[in-house]
């Protein structure tokens, strides 16, 4: 009996341990959470909400760059373009973001919910420059998210996206050498 009932708590446990919801940044190239962008040129900065099982009415969030803690080599430049079932934003990104959603977004169809836009630009050449998404500074220590009809808590695993400078490789120096002699 005690094999059966196991068995079962595992059957049940380990499809909701595997589904958790993910929250990241990811970038033009479609499931991509690394980029390397010119040094001073916009490029856009998607958060997306997914695998999670609910109608997600909230989430709050920090976008932390360990590396670089005052933000000085990545500024974000114009406003955040939201969806248009956004109510509510509190703070930013970096400072701590509170979005709030109604009608509450479905986070099983697509999978993939676009909470918001965010357009930066790199001051600066790097290497490897981490953007990781964290607890908000207010919180209880995790990356939360709310659900339709409840409101009830749930925790988002925050991912990490890299980004680095473009580096011209033999092929874009050579070409920008030939271009001068036309």
């Amino acid at each position: 009996m005690k094999k059966v009932l196991l068995t079962l708590a595992l059957a049940i446990l380990i499809p909701g341990m595997v589904s958790a919801a993910h929250m990241g940044i990811y970038f033009d190239t479609p499931g991509s959470r690394s980029y390397c962008p010119p040094v001073m040129t916009y490029f856009n900065m998607y958060l997306y909400l997914h695998e999670a099982p609910y109608f997600i009415t909230a989430v709050e969030y920090q976008l932390q760059t360990p590396d670089d803690p005052t933000h000085a080599l990545l500024w974000t430049v114009g406003d955040i373009v939201y969806p248009d079932n956004v109510s509510v934003t509190l703070g930013g990104p970096f400072s701590g973001h509170s979005i709030s959603y109604w009608p509450p977004m479905n986070g099983m169809v697509p999978g993939y919910n676009l909470m918001c836009t965010i357009t930066g630009v790199l001051t600066a050449a790097v290497s490897e420059y981490d953007l990781v998404i964290s607890p908000h500074p207010d919180g209880d220590g995790y990356v939360v998210g709310t659900y339709y009809p409840d409101g009830e808590e749930f925790v988002i695993d925050g991912l990490l996206s890299i980004l680095c400078t473009e580096t011209p490789n033999e092929e874009h120096s050579w070409g920008a050498i030939k271009s001068l002699y036309q």
